[in-house]
């Protein structure tokens, strides 16, 4: 589990809480210190209200100061990390400069408390969560000194636009087993949307809250598609549909029996072909029977994903394999003894990724003795029964650190022969996020033996959304990208190991962990 959040850092903060569906980023503000050409030099140059600081009932603080906050003082995301913290300063003061004073001041999306001491807290309100997707908007605070100056500061309010890819499921049935005898409606429900690792929750935590899942198509849930599991219980409810396989030998539904007789002496390529010929036909039935909420015939194209469920025995019986699907594509095959997972890996296909395996020789391929392409554990892309998380080449690849840039670090050769760099656990999500550190590492190894040019450093915790089976807990893990693979080529499971491509020069150590921090410190040094 990951620890608590931490209190952001005082000066350099840039807070982000993302609209819909959760996202966080990082830290691209300056200093509160660096000049905005804001400044203000006394009660003659302040925007003090009645413009007459020396009627103020006495007080006598009216000497020059500067006041250079930054441009927004903090960016912040809706929906994740609602609170922002830090530290204002006057600058050129003197003993009869005015100070800061307590007090809260109202904006209008969120409350701003000040202390005598410059302290400040921000905490974003109801408003925020009434932003539009995609909307950027600022929220400009008014306070005063000691004196009476009024001055300000400015917040940004960004939202994330998440993607909402839609998906139905197509259970394809014989007339002596049935994929609701494997997998309930409400299975399907959970494991899709309601679970604590969800493929909406981990899609959604994955991509920093740009991608997640949408539940119906359309919200008129007289269609046929509208699948419950319970009646009128919408979070037990699916897009769907139902299709029997017709026996076009003996009449009637087929049977699994018959299916598997005819797969080894019939010429028909649909006893043999893995599903393809009836994922096809279901199709068709589909689009030939119902209609869309424009009174049309469905087309199954309007969903991104088309996940053809095959009940276990047509597995069992050889009829069908446990996984498929389409790179780039819309649909996927899979069976009804499949939890999120084998869904959560193929749909990871149909969104661009490949595998994730394990190059224990770091050779540029996975198929050594020893090595496969499904052989990275802590990695939904690889051996998916163990992990959620699609991990960081991958993340890279998909670019949801482009929102964010400041959880990817670069290092390069031209930085020097060494770096130090903590980071934060690759599992950890929007809202558990510190906005000061980076969550992963992109090592540049031109020349490397596995012939990529980067490798990604990553740690890893427990965590019930994306690592919940505790694969590498605590461990760093080094990784490169091959087109849209990812390989491991590397676990360090404790402070002192290493791991070093003399090809490319380059050695990555895990110097420390903080398991309070859920963070590590990784160096990086090159010889060439």
């Amino acid at each position: 589990m990951p620890g608590p959040l931490k209190t952001f850092s005082a000066l350099t903060l840039t807070v982000i809480l993302a609209a819909c569906s959760g996202g966080s980023g990082g830290s691209n503000n300056s200093d509160n210190n660096q000049p905005n050409n804001e400044t203000n030099g006394g009660s003659n140059t302040g925007t003090d209200a009645d413009n007459n600081n020396d009627n103020d009932g006495g007080n006598t603080d009216t000497g020059d100061y500067r006041f250079n906050p930054s441009t927004p003082l903090s960016t912040l995301v809706v929906g994740t990390s609602e609170y922002a913290q830090g530290t204002l300063q006057l600058e050129d003061t003197d003993s009869t400069s005015p100070t800061f004073q307590s007090g809260t001041y109202a904006g209008k999306y969120g409350d701003f408390k000040l202390y005598d001491s410059g302290n400040w807290e921000y905490q974003l309100n109801n408003n925020a969560n009434d932003l539009n997707s995609g909307a950027s908007v600022e929220d400009t605070i008014v306070f005063s000194l000691s004196n009476g100056d009024q001055l300000n500061i400015t917040f940004a309010i960004q939202t994330i636009e998440a993607t909402q890819n839609s998906i139905v499921f197509i259970l394809v049935n014989f007339s002596d087993a049935a994929v609701t005898d494997d997998v309930s409606i409400s299975q399907l429900a959970d494991m899709t949307f309601n679970a604590t690792d969800s493929l909406d929750n981990t899609y959604k935590e994955n991509s920093l809250g740009q991608l997640k899942f949408q539940r119906h198509l359309s919200s008129n849930n007289s269609l046929a598609q509208y699948c419950y599991g319970e009646d009128n219980k919408e979070e037990s409810s699916i897009d769907c549909f139902i299709y029997s396989i017709p026996d076009n030998q003996n009449g009637g539904i087929l049977s699994v029996q018959n299916a598997q007789n005819r797969a080894t002496s019939s010429q028909d390529v649909q006893y043999s072909d893995g599903g393809y010929t009836w994922r096809d036909n279901a199709s068709r039935w589909v689009e030939s029977n119902f209609v869309d909420a424009n009174n049309r015939p469905v087309d199954l194209n309007a969903w991104r994903h088309r996940v053809f469920i095959f009940p276990t025995a047509a597995y069992n019986a050889g009829l069908v394999g446990t996984g498929v699907a389409a790179v780039n594509g819309r649909w996927s095959i899979v069976t009804a003894d499949s939890d999120q997972l084998i869904m959560g890996h193929e749909l990871g296909h149909n969104i661009g990724l490949g595998h994730a395996g394990n190059d224990n020789n770091n050779d540029g391929d996975t198929s050594d003795r020893g090595e496969s392409e499904y052989g990275a554990a802590a990695a939904f892309m690889g051996n998916s029964w163990q992990s959620r998380l699609f991990g960081s080449a991958h993340r890279d690849f998909m670019g949801w650190y482009n929102s964010f840039p400041g959880y990817s670090k670069s290092v390069s050769k031209s930085m020097g022969n060494a770096s130090e760099v903590q980071i934060q656990a690759i599992e950890l999500t929007a809202g558990e996020l510190n906005e000061t550190m980076p969550q992963i590492i992109k090592v540049e190894s031109n020349g490397s033996s596995n012939r990529e040019n980067h490798y990604f450093v990553e740690y890893h915790i427990s965590h019930p959304i994306l690592n919940p089976r505790s694969q590498q807990d605590k461990a760093v893990t080094v990784h490169y990208l091959k087109d849209d693979t990812a390989n491991q080529v590397a676990t360090l499971e404790e402070p002192g190991s290493s791991f070093t491509d003399s090809a490319a020069g380059v050695t990555i150590e895990f110097k420390s962990r903080s398991d309070e921090m859920n963070t590590a410190t990784i160096s990086v040094s090159y010889t060439n």
